[in-house]
C-alpha cells in the first residue's frame, strides 16, 4: 500500500498531463478516459475504499490533499476525482450484502452521484419506485451505479419524511447529456433519467444528519459524520483550483511587462500583496480542513460525539474557505490584464471553474454562518446536515 506521500506525489508528477489536456476536458464536457485511468493506477480511489475490497482505508485528509493538487491542474478533473473518491467512502454506510452487490465482482466499479431529491420515491412492497430526473451527476459516464437523492415518506406515527440516498445500477437509468455551462464544464455532469425503478430496502440510506453507522466492526473512517466528509472533499477542489490560479498569475508576473509605463509587475507592490493574501488564505483553508477532519476522526476513533456546535462551525468553515478562495481569485483575476479574458485562457478557464464551484449547495455559507453564530448565542441548530 503506498503511502499518503507517496500517493501525493503521484498527484504533482500528473499535473502536466493534466494541463495539457484541460482544454480538451472542457471541450469534450467530460474528463477524458485516460485521465480516470491514471487515477485508477495511481490508487486514488482507493484511498477510502475498505482494505476487503482492494482499498487502502486512509484518512480522509490524505484524500484531499491528492485532490487539492489535481484540481490544481485542471478544476474538472479535481472535482470529479472528489465526487467519485468520495462515493468509495459512502458504500460502506450500506450493509455487507449490497456492499458486495456492488464490488463482488469488480472492486473497481466507481460510482456518481445526484443527491438533491428531485425524483419521485414511490414506497413498495421490499423497497421503492423511483421516478424522475436528477441533474448534476459529476463524472457519470465513468461510474457504472448512481447515488440518487429523494424523500422517503414516513413509514409510521411520530416519524418524518428522510433525505435518503438510493444506489441505482447503471442499467436502470438513462444518462440525459444536457451540461452546458460556464465553469466545471468538463465534469460531465449530465442528468439521470428513471422510470419506476425498483431499489430494494437494503440499496437505500439516510443521508447527512440522519446517516446510519457503517457495519459492525468497520474502519473509524466510515464513522465520519456523512455530511462533513462530502463538504471536504468538494471544498479540497475548491481549495486546488485557488491554487492553480495563483500559480499561473506567479508564472505570468514574472515576465509581465505594464503596456503604458513598461514597468515590471515582478516589481509591483500590489501583485506582491495579492500573491501574499492568495496563499494566506489557501493554506489557512486546508489548514482548517485537515484540523477539522482529524478532531472528528478522534471523536470516532475514541467512541466519543463531538458536541453540536463544533459540528457546526466545521461546515461553517469548510463553506467559508471555498467563498475566500474565490474572493481572492476574483482579485487575481481581475489583476491579470485583458489578455485573460481571450477566448481559451487557461487562467480564465480555472477562475470559470472555481465561480461555478462556489455555488454548489454544499457551500451555503449563509446558512452555516447564521446556524453556527446562532448556537454560539445559545439557540438549538437549524440545519438537518449535522
Amino acid at each position: 500500500m503506498p503511502s499518503s506521500h507517496e500517493l501525493i506525489e503521484r498527484a504533482k508528477l500528473m499535473k502536466s498531463h493534466l494541463k495539457e489536456r484541460a482544454a480538451t476536458v472542457e471541450k469534450n464536457r467530460a474528463v477524458s478516459e485516460a485521465t480516470i485511468a491514471e487515477f485508477r493506477d495511481a490508487g486514488f480511489f482507493k484511498i477510502l475504499q475498505p482494505k476487503a475490497y482492494g482499498g487502502y482505508e486512509m484518512q480522509p485528509a490524505v484524500l484531499t490533499d491528492v485532490i487539492a493538487e489535481v484540481a490544481s491542474a485542471c478544476g474538472s478533473s479535481g472535482w470529479v476525482l472528489a465526487v467519485l473518491s468520495l462515493h468509495q467512502w459512502e458504500v460502506m454506510l450500506l450493509d455487507d450484502a449490497t456492499v458486495a452487490e456492488i464490488w463482488g465482482e469488480d472492486s473497481s466499479i466507481l460510482l456518481s452521484s445526484a443527491y438533491a431529491p428531485t425524483g419521485e420515491v414511490k414506497p413498495v412492497d421490499g423497497g421503492f419506485l423511483l421516478s424522475g430526473r436528477w441533474p448534476f451527476s459529476s463524472g457519470c459516464d465513468h461510474a457504472q451505479w448512481a447515488i440518487v437523492g429523494g424523500v422517503r415518506p414516513p413509514r409510521g406515527p411520530g416519524e418524518v419524511p428522510t433525505h435518503c440516498s438510493f444506489f441505482v445500477p447503471r442499467s436502470d437509468y438513462e444518462i440525459v447529456d444536457d451540461w452546458h455551462v460556464m465553469g466545471l464544464a468538463g465534469t460531465g455532469s449530465n442528468s439521470l433519467v428513471m422510470k419506476d425503478v425498483f431499489v430494494p430496502e437494503r440499496r437505500h440510506h439516510p443521508i447527512f444528519g440522519a446517516a446510519p453507522p457503517p457495519p459492525e466492526g468497520s474502519s473509524a473512517i466510515y464513522k465520519l459524520p456523512f455530511g462533513l466528509v462530502f463538504v471536504e472533499m468538494l471544498a479540497a477542489a475548491v481549495h486546488g483550483m485557488a491554487r492553480g490560479i495563483l500559480d499561473q498569475f506567479i508564472e505570468r508576473s514574472a515576465t509581465r511587462i505594464a503596456t503604458m509605463d513598461r514597468s515590471k509587475f515582478s516589481d509591483n507592490p500590489d501583485t506582491h500583496h495579492y500573491i501574499a493574501d492568495t496563499d494566506y488564505v489557501i493554506r489557512a483553508s486546508r489548514a482548517l480542513s485537515h484540523a477539522n477532519l482529524s478532531a472528528a476522526f478522534d471523536a470516532v476513533a475514541g467512541n466519543f460525539d463531538q458536541p453540536m456546535i463544533d459540528k457546526a462551525r466545521h461546515f461553517w468553515e469548510a463553506a467559508k474557505s471555498v467563498h475566500s478562495c474565490n474572493e481572492v481569485a476574483q482579485q487575481i483575476f481581475a489583476n491579470s490584464g485583458a489578455h485573460a479574458i481571450m477566448e481559451g485562457d487557461s487562467l480564465q478557464r480555472a477562475f470559470r471553474d472555481i465561480q461555478s464551484a462556489a455555488t454548489h449547495m454544499a457551500f451555503n455559507v449563509n446558512g452555516y454562518a447564521r446556524n453556527y453564530g446562532a448556537m454560539v448565542m445559545g439557540h438549538p441548530s437549524v440545519l438537518n446536515l449535522i
